[in-house]
């Protein structure tokens, strides 16, 4: 099971009138995850939308003030990974030009780059695909979508392949 990114306990998750995530302005827009919440190819739900104080209080703690020119055109959502099991796949996603709503629904870009490495912060277009030929190569974050976060790489990168 994925690490749980927020304390969600009290978010409901439904998916009645499940809607598709579209850009305020028209165009494709795109969504910012913390690299520990990103799913590529993957269906994810919005469970709730933050309210601005709580919002204020994430980009505080996690210092992402300074991260986004103008924070208060940001909205953060909590979401659920479609992950084929009964547990919920919990993560969340800040996005300043794609209209999201409780009980929408899309795919998780798998075009993710990252948009600060530091702050693990990655950055893709919900239903987007990456170029064709596989992922992996021009800048794209690794991604182990059964990584629970508890492993110590894989093998190719000198660590032991201990995730799950």
């Amino acid at each position: 099971m994925k690490k749980g990114a927020l304390t969600a306990g009290a978010v409901a998750l439904g998916t009645a009138g499940a809607g598709t995530a579209t850009a305020q302005d028209g165009g494709s827009g795109s969504v910012v995850v913390p690299n520990d919440d990103y799913e590529p190819g993957v269906d994810f739900t919005v469970a709730s939308a933050l309210n601005d104080g709580t919002k204020d209080e994430l980009f505080s703690e996690l210092g992402l003030e300074e991260e986004f020119d103008t924070p208060d055109d940001w909205d953060v959502y909590i979401i659920n990974y479609d992950m084929g099991g009964s547990a919920p796949s919990l993560g969340h996603l800040m996005t300043e030009d794609v209209d999201l709503s409780a009980g929408d629904s899309d795919t998780m870009g798998t075009d993710g780059e990252f948009r600060n490495a530091e702050l693990g912060l990655v950055e893709a277009t919900p239903g987007e695909t990456g170029e064709t030929g596989g992922g992996g190569d021009g800048g794209e974050p690794a991604a182990d979508e059964e990584d629970d976060g508890m492993g110590g790489g894989n093998e190719t990168d000198g660590g032991n392949g201990g995730g799950n």
